[in-house]
């Protein structure tokens, strides 16, 4: 009788060659090992490191790949596993989908409609939920909505980072990556889908930060461009960014009843560093609040309202880049005009410590990265220096 090679990974499946089958490798780097039936097309067997055993039945539909888990070897024995080979097979050639029949079976959600649990408890939970809002309606939801948490693979989510990465940057990327991560580690605890995809993509080193600074010249050219933009909420927005140094979220989501227009204050009621902050204006600051509050229609919440009623501007992002353009300022963005505003307090001769309360920093170590002296502070600091030096001389 000829002796079969399990050794290989495609055989025609018995019940004892199964049951022979050793466990997976613990020092490879992939977590199962996978074998083919020879007899039904389509029966996988995969052997975990631990031993365990599953079926599945991989097939194509719809230009896409998918997997149908049918369950442990033996508890599941190979005839009822070529039998659901079959049925599926079945479906198929009614243009059904078997896995999706199942997950309607056993409820598993589509994307979109976990992502409206998920930003329920993020809303919640987190102070960032409306940057993952925002990252689910723009790029997640449009390419993973129609699609049930099971269907979504690991080669999908490497494909949106690797895709992400090249049009954006490394930090974006592994932004987005690590809130898929953390969707599908809360559909564990809450027992909505028993597997993470996400883990199994790793992130990128992140770039370096940037370290871009605008001079006086190019402030000058891109405030007289954003004078000129049609966009009056979200070109005021970044003037105001230029003459605070706010992080962009703090001056988007800014409110009204936040701003004290006779003292020249606004109360940051939710900071990076989580703790509340009073903010002292300086005179373009406040004349441009004035002039808003005097052009404000209606009772609108939000110093710079969005497009969306009752809701605050998302993002300048495009009204920046196009007044960028025409003041022909290149390798800078939004958070770039914080670093300006640190970096020209410092050159006017504040310390690191006044910086640092004007940036909302708890320390002044943070502030130190942007400390760009530029050649003349560093030339009048050396002279002064010398000055001291040749003082010191005469006197002795």
């Amino acid at each position: 009788m000829k002796r079969t090679n399990t050794n290989a990974r495609r055989f025609r499946f018995t019940h004892a060659l199964l049951e022979a089958l050793p466990a997976h490798d613990p020092d490879s780097p992939s977590r199962e090992m996978e074998y083919s039936d020879a007899e039904v097309v389509g029966l996988r067997l995969l052997a975990s490191k631990t031993g365990r055993r599953f079926f599945y039945f991989r097939y194509r539909i719809r230009g896409r790949k998918r997997a149908l888990r049918i369950g442990e070897f033996p508890s599941v024995s190979l005839k009822d596993a070529r039998q659901r080979c079959h049925e599926a097979k079945a479906a198929l050639a009614r243009d059904a989908d078997p896995a999706a029949e199942r997950e309607e079976r056993l409820g598993i959600p589509t994307f979109v409609a976990y992502a409206v649990d998920y930003l329920a408890w993020a809303k919640q939970h987190k102070k960032s939920w409306r940057d993952d809002e925002s990252r689910i309606n723009q790029v997640l939801a449009p390419r993973f909505g129609k699609l049930t948490l099971d269907a979504i693979t690991p080669r999908d989510i490497q494909r949106m980072h690797a895709e992400i990465r090249e049009r954006t940057s490394n930090s974006t990327a592994n932004r987005f990556l690590g809130l898929m991560g953390r969707m599908y580690s809360l559909a564990n605890e809450w027992q909505v889908y028993d597997k993470n995809p996400a883990h199994r993509v790793k992130k990128v080193p992140e770039n370096a930060p940037r370290e871009r600074f605008l001079s006086r010249e190019e402030i000058g050219s891109l405030l007289e461009a954003l004078d000129a933009s049609p966009s009056r909420s979200a070109a005021d927005a970044l003037k105001f960014l230029v003459f605070t140094g706010l992080r962009k979220n703090e001056a988007l989501r800014l409110e009204w009843r936040r701003a004290n227009l006779a003292e020249g204050t606004v109360y940051l009621a939710q900071t990076k560093s989580g703790k509340p902050r009073t903010v002292v204006l300086n005179t373009p600051a406040r004349e441009l609040l004035q002039q808003r509050w005097e052009a404000r229609e209606g009772e609108h919440p939000f110093v710079f309202p969005g497009r969306v009623a009752g809701q605050p501007l998302n993002n300048p992002t495009k009204v920046f880049d196009e007044a960028c353009r025409r003041a022909e300022i290149t390798g800078a963005c939004i958070h770039t005009l914080r670093h300006s505003f640190a970096s020209l307090a410092i050159n006017a001769g504040a310390t690191l410590y006044d910086v640092s309360k004007l940036l909302g920093h708890s320390t002044t170590r943070t502030t130190t990265r942007y400390a760009h002296h530029e050649r003349a502070t560093l030339l009048r600091a050396s002279e002064q220096a010398a000055s001291q030096m040749a003082k010191t001389g005469a006197e002795g």
